[in-house]
């Protein structure tokens, strides 16, 4: 069955990245010139870009974790800090140096993965840290190596971000030499605490806590030794490969702390929110109860990714923007149209066109990575695709910034927070209504099936709220015009 829209406008914008301007665009609004970091994850190469900016590499240095390399040394999706200007127009600029470093590295404890029922984010542990892959969002770096064939005991290096419940979201993931027993050099980041003689704790992320024992480390880096809150990198061997003790080789500190009086933009979930001039944002204090926000209607909490760029004062990120980093709106469908003159395609859903802009913030498939924007637009004629966005409520369709290709047709997907729901006949997201008749299937947050047609949407009616709750809507059938399934996936 498929899905009816009967109505024409879908009001829908993908997420910008970290570093956009005001409105729509990417880049950097109000702050930049020279002296300026921008951290976040690589989205595009050329030159490279990250957090909406194209930065100039051809006279940079690259620090690859620790060592001189050069920019093919990077992936899409990979987490780096890159240090330079801007430019006046907010979306260029030089970078002086590209810095790499990775979340954490080691083998794959987990015994089995754990996948949702869409199959399309696994999860399993490293070094005890819950892992979360995503068959859109995750680059696989080797050979043969990709979201259907990682395995328990691959040993892999992790670029990403931590959540609010300490689950590193991995953005890109390189497959590395077989792990080997107490030999392996494996590595993670984060605060020391209850150091006794040569022993601490590292609780990594939020939650995840590793056993460290430092009597053979080398400490030299660290100017007056180790101590209690000190934010580390610690490196060394596990004895199993579902190790959490482990015995340190090397451990040197990490600039975890912002530069007073620093221009920068981050990228990252907020890990903690207490109001919107008290939040912090993959660990760093913010205050964005000046800065302008998109979507304007945007409701911090904990959980979301944003984009945040401002200067530091007193250690707090005073935010002069804040920007939705991930959208929740989803469009799985063909796209048509192309023009690489503005940028822009359509996506036809049962008749009906959604304009799509795509700009220097979108994250391209990864099939994409080496053409200009342009040219990878003109390849996505005809291609169905998987579009994610934000609403941000300008009614000017959806900008991009997350395009996969794919090579079959899958289900056609419409999510978005629901408009209004009419028992027993339709749903309306994103201004979109769609039919529904008694074969739609409905289903509560965990995939348990609420029941089909009247019986089914007044259950699920019982759970929303218009204007708030995350709905998906799915058609695995384009002959009816009908929807197959109705999905509440956030409340």
């Amino acid at each position: 069955m498929n899905m009816k829209l009967t109505s024409s406008t879908l009001s829908a914008a993908i997420a910008l990245t970290l570093t956009a301007c005001s409105g729509t665009g990417g880049g950097v609004a109000g702050i930049g010139g020279s002296g300026f970091t921008s951290s976040g994850s690589v989205t595009g190469f050329g030159s490279i870009f990250v957090n909406g900016v194209e930065f100039d590499t051809s006279s940079s240095s690259f620090d690859i974790e620790g060592l001189s390399g050069t920019q093919t040394d990077l992936a899409l999706g990979m987490r780096v800090k890159v240090s330079g200007s801007v430019n006046a127009d907010g979306v260029t600029g030089t970078a002086t140096t590209v810095t790499f470093e990775d979340q954490l590295e080691g083998p794959i404890s987990s015994a089995t993965f754990t996948e949702d029922a869409d199959m399309l984010n696994k999860q399993f542990t490293v070094l005890g840290v819950t892992v979360n892959i995503n068959a859109d969002d995750t680059t696989f770096v080797g050979t043969g190596f990709d979201y259907d064939s990682i395995a328990s005991g691959d040993n892999i290096q992790i670029s990403g971000f931590y959540d609010d419940a300490g689950i590193l979201q991995a953005t890109a993931i390189v497959k590395k030499d077989a792990f080997v027993a107490g030999t392996t050099i494996v590595e993670a980041k984060g605060k020391l605490s209850a150091l006794a003689s040569n022993t601490f704790t590292l609780t990594i992320g939020t939650t995840t806590t590793l056993s460290v024992d430092a009597s053979g480390a080398d400490i030299s880096q660290i100017s007056g030794g180790l101590a209690n809150g000190q934010f580390v990198e610690v490196k060394g061997t596990i004895a199993t490969v579902s190790g959490t003790s482990l015995s340190a080789t090397v451990i040197k500190l990490e600039d975890d702390q912002q530069a007073e009086g620093s221009d920068i933009e981050i990228e990252g979930f907020i890990t903690r929110y207490v109001s919107v001039s008290d939040f912090d944002v993959d660990g760093t204090p913010v205050n964005a109860s000046s800065a302008t926000k998109t979507p304007s209607t945007l409701l911090l909490r904990s959980g979301i990714k944003v984009e945040v760029e401002g200067t530091v004062s007193n250690g707090v990120l005073q935010a002069a923007e804040l920007k939705l980093r991930e959208g929740e709106v989803k469009v799985h469908a063909v796209a048509s149209n192309v023009d690489t003159t503005t940028n822009t395609f359509l996506m036809t859903v049962s008749g009906d066109t959604i304009k799509v802009t795509v700009n220097s913030s979108t994250r391209l498939d990864d099939k994409l990575v080496s053409e200009t924007l342009a040219d990878a637009v003109a390849k996505l004629e005809g291609q169905f695709l998987r579009v994610r966005g934000i609403d941000d409520g300008s009614g000017n369709g959806l900008i991009a910034t997350r395009i996969r290709i794919r090579n079959l047709h899958d289900d056609v997907i419409l999510q978005g927070t629901i408009d209004m729901s009419n028992i027993g006949s339709s749903v309306t997201v994103l201004g979109v209504t769609v039919e529904i008749n008694n074969n739609t299937d409905f289903q509560d947050i965990n995939n348990n099936t609420l029941g089909a047609g009247t019986m089914g949407h007044t259950d699920f009616d019982a759970l929303v709220t218009p204007g708030v709750t995350l709905i998906k809507i799915k058609d695995k059938d384009v002959t009816d015009d009908i929807a197959d399934e109705v999905e509440l996936q956030r409340p």
